[in-house]
């Protein structure tokens, strides 16, 4: 699905989020961020209308060229109702969650934010998995913890609690240095 709409931002924000859901307090990325419940995307314009596509999706698109900036955050949603909507105007009638709760991947598409004149915006969602079953999208299986290890050995990266490799530099056996 895809629809094309313009959103009457304010405060250089738009948010895709449950009603009443609290944004995140700032944007690292200077463009999108999120928190459980509500993502907010930063806008070049301060106040005004920006013209927004949402594309809902099965599965992680490819990139699209012909933006200037792209970012991606994860919505987390318990009531499956995600919406787009500006900061001081009511929701969209189309959820961007149709898949119900869940986890799910948000790519934002900017361009004109610069320039403050077209700005525009495309706003791709696809539902992603969690836990052992994600992991097997990504990689047939797990890695065996000994090419873990090993793995951290070769970068000097600790992978016990203590902080330290068994047998590195900095190890004592009567316990880590203090």
């Amino acid at each position: 699905m895809e629809a094309t709409t313009k959103v009457f931002v304010t405060y250089h924000q738009m948010l895709v989020a449950e009603p009443g859901a609290e944004p995140p307090g700032s944007v690292r990325n200077g463009l999108t961020a999120s928190v459980p419940g509500a993502a907010m995307i930063h806008t070049g314009v301060h106040t005004g209308f920006v013209e927004v596509t949402v594309r809902l999706a099965a599965e992680a698109l490819d990139h699209v060229d012909g933006w200037e900036e792209e970012a991606e955050a994860d919505l987390v949603t318990s009531t499956g109702e995600i919406y787009l909507m500006g900061v001081a105007e009511g929701a969209s009638s189309t959820t961007l969650t149709p898949q119900g709760p869940g986890h799910y991947r948000m790519r934002v598409h900017a361009r004109g934010r610069a320039s403050g004149s077209g700005e525009s915006y495309l706003i791709v969602v696809w539902p992603i998995e969690l836990g052992a079953d994600a992991v097997a999208r990504y990689r047939p299986e797990p890695l065996p913890r000994s090419e873990i290890r090993e793995w951290a050995r070769e970068r000097g990266l600790p992978f016990s609690e203590r902080g330290r490799i068994a047998g590195g530099p900095g190890f004592h056996r009567e316990g880590p240095a203090r």
